[in-house]
């Protein structure tokens, strides 16, 4: 998984980007990697920052070694 962002030109000329949560899956067919969007964070010029930063903290609970060994 990672995090990305996409820019898109609007008519007035102005750029607006997203940030996305994704990972990549294989094309069945071609088999060429594409990406899958799980989550849109929303707007770059508008994201709840602390939003996210209380969803890193929730996360981060599931990086300790504790965690790690009961397969979590």
């Amino acid at each position: 998984m990672y995090v990305r962002t996409i820019s898109r030109k609007n008519k007035n000329g102005t750029t607006t980007t997203y940030v996305q949560l994704a990972h990549n899956v294989r094309d069945e067919e071609t088999g060429q990697p594409q990406a899958k969007v799980l989550y849109t964070f929303g707007r770059l010029d508008t994201l709840d920052i602390e939003a996210i930063r209380r969803l890193i903290t929730s996360l981060s609970r599931y990086t300790t070694s504790e965690h790690r060994s009961h397969g979590v």
